[in-house]
Formats: C-alpha cells, structure tokens, sequence
C-alpha cells in the first residue's frame, strides 16, 4: 500500500514538473511579456502547475492521471476551466503526451480567450485542438466554426468548418492596428 501510494505520488509530481499546458511567464513585466509572447498559447514546462478539482485517480496501467468536477488548473498567467481532465503521460521519458480537458472547456491568457467542449493538447505535434463549438478570441476579435487548430511552433491557427457549421470571424481593424503599431514599438 505504501509503495502504491509513493508510486503514485511520484506519479503526480513529474506531472506537475514536465506538463506541456499552455502559458508564458508571469513573472515578466507587462511589456516584456507581450515581446515574449507570440500572440498564442504556449506550452510551458518549466513553471508550476496548480490544479484543484473535486476528484483525482492516477492510473499507472494506463499512464493516465484523470481529474473530475470543476477542474481547475493554473499555470502562470494561464487559467484552464473543464469538468474533467485526462493527462496521458510516458513513464520512460518522463513526460506527457497529451492533456484532453472536456466539458466546458475555458482557457484564458491576458486579453486571450478559448472556449469550447473538448481542447486536445498534442506535445508531439505541438498542436492545441479545440472542437465542440469552439470560439477564440482577443479582445473583441474572435474566430469561431467546427474546430481550431493552434500550432504551437509555427504560431500558426486553423479553423475549419464542416458543412452544416461554417467558419465566422469578428474582426476589429482599430484592435489589430493599435496591436501591430505595438508590435512595432516592441522591436
């Protein structure tokens, strides 16, 4: 019982040490942070991530830790919202290999927000998946359809349509204005 129970709490901490979740350093002044961020969300293995929710199960068979019922979890300025979230992690290696956060999923990041059913965080492909009416948006600029593929690395985002949902943006010029002309003033 009390090797299970280490295991399990060894288990826990390289979660909480190696995690790919999304976000950018808090600790980096306003200004600073906007020149490090890239305009997405960023996966982040190097800060802490704290998680509260209202039940927890490591299974070491599976190489799963799932968490249920009003999963938080916070990662610098990074703040995700579900019902339940599954870590698949690879013991070997010692990292995750994909963190599926389902039911009213929320993500936010500064002026950044992602909602939707279901968000998929792919650390081999780099890729952060969201689908069940998935919107995300900056400020008041937002893009919305069937699914949106952010990619990590190549700050890059994807959203498709599905025949019956068609792709919608809301798209502010002043907004993106006052940002490039901050883009600018920042190199």
């Amino acid at each position: 019982m009390t090797r299970t129970l280490s295991s399990g709490l060894i288990l826990i901490l390289c979660f909480l040490l190696s995690c790919p979740a999304l976000a950018a350093d808090a600790a980096a002044p306003a200004k600073e942070q906007a020149k490090k961020s890239n305009g997405g969300f960023e996966f982040n293995k190097k800060d802490p991530i704290y998680i509260s929710s209202d039940w927890m199960e490591v299974d070491q068979k599976q190489n799963t830790i799932k968490y249920k019922g009003r999963v938080v979890a916070v990662q610098a300025d990074m703040t995700m919202r579900s019902e339940t979230l599954t870590a698949y992690y690879d013991v070997e290696l010692k990292q995750m290999k994909q963190i599926v956060a389902e039911g009213k999923v929320n993500v936010t990041q500064g002026a950044r927000v992602a909602t939707g059913d279901k968000a998929v965080f792919d650390d081999k492909a780099k890729t952060v998946t969201l689908t069940g009416s998935p919107v995300m948006r900056q400020g008041n600029n937002q893009v919305s359809g069937s699914k949106v593929v952010y990619y990590v690395e190549q700050d890059k985002a994807v959203a498709e349509g599905d025949g019956k949902v068609r792709v919608q943006a809301t798209i502010f010029p002043d907004e993106l204005k006052g940002r490039e002309q901050g883009d600018a003033k920042g190199k």
